[in-house]
């Protein structure tokens, strides 16, 4: 693994040098069911993003840690696969109704201090379905948090939706270790470097496993010969091109949504009404009641 290493900084300072380094963003998902590899990770050094996921044994304390030592925090939001496989708690699903839909999301956001965005964990069939990736949307509005698209299908209706209610996204280049093996880890480690120094920026995903921890930690010698400044994901989150605070285009179902009158306070369910025939999405609508 360390030949390996060695060879593509040999192989990355034969390039010609860039005007501007690429700028590359790793996102370490996966992170609260392991203490130990949490805090391997916690320890990587250089401006990581970590991505944790809600309600698990370490979540909380990792992320404390996380902020501590000035990593950037997600929620790993988890929501439903093609596959059927668990989720584990915080799961979103199509078949909730809206309000347990909306309240778990806002539980999860809640959960781990210091977050700045949302990812999805698997999600292969919920970021295919406009209608509850527009929940997410409107629950991610409300607490002011940007969206990075995991790509988990490539048919995800994400970041467009994300795009529609004014808030700033990504979406995963990379996906580093869908092998565990060093040499394949490596491989597209320097797939991801050649994409940010060709594009300019580029973003990978990778997890918390021994093998994938040991070439990142090696590789943080070599970031200035590749020419890659590793960056937050904040860095390369895009704002739309368009972003006037409510959804320009919401989602028909979106549209004709109207809740349950009786969970409403005085006159915001007529302001709701109103701007639903309008075509706006409130992106902090009237809170429920439980």
């Amino acid at each position: 693994m360390k030949y390996g290493l060695l060879f593509l900084a040999g192989l990355f300072a034969c390039w010609p040098a860039l005007a501007e380094p690429g700028r590359l963003a790793i996102i370490i998902d996966d992170i609260g069911y392991n203490r130990v590899l949490g805090e391997r990770t916690l320890a990587l050094p250089g401006p990581y993003t970590l991505a944790f996921l809600p309600h698990t044994p370490h979540a909380r304390d990792l992320a404390q840690g996380a902020v501590r030592s000035g990593k950037e925090l997600l929620l790993h939001a988890p929501m439903s696969n093609l596959s059927g496989q668990a989720l584990g708690p915080g799961a979103l699903s199509a078949e909730m109704e809206f309000q347990d839909f909306t309240r778990s999301l806002r539980d999860s956001i809640g959960a781990i201090p210091g977050i700045v965005g949302v990812n999805n964990h698997m999600g292969s069939l919920l970021t295919q379905q406009p209608e509850p990736m527009s929940w997410v949307m409107t629950e991610i509005a409300r607490h002011d948090l940007f969206f990075v698209d995991s790509r988990t299908s490539a048919a995800s209706v994400a970041q467009a939706t994300a795009s529609r209610y004014g808030i700033a996204s990504a979406r995963r280049d990379v996906f580093l270790d869908h092998s565990h093996e060093p040499a394949a880890i490596e491989a597209e480690l320097a797939r991801a470097v050649r994409l940010a120094r060709q594009r300019g920026h580029a973003i990978a995903i990778g997890h918390p496993l021994p093998e994938t921890l040991a070439v990142l930690e090696a590789a943080s010698e070599h970031w200035e010969i590749w020419g890659i400044e590793l960056v937050p994901v904040s860095a390369l989150v895009q704002a739309p091109a368009s972003s006037q605070g409510y959804c320009p285009a919401p989602p028909p179902l979106l549209q004709q949504y109207v809740p349950n009158t009786a969970t409403y306070k005085g006159d915001d369910i007529h302001l709701y009404r109103l701007h639903s025939r309008l075509g706006i999405a409130i992106l902090n609508p009237p809170a429920y009641r439980d």
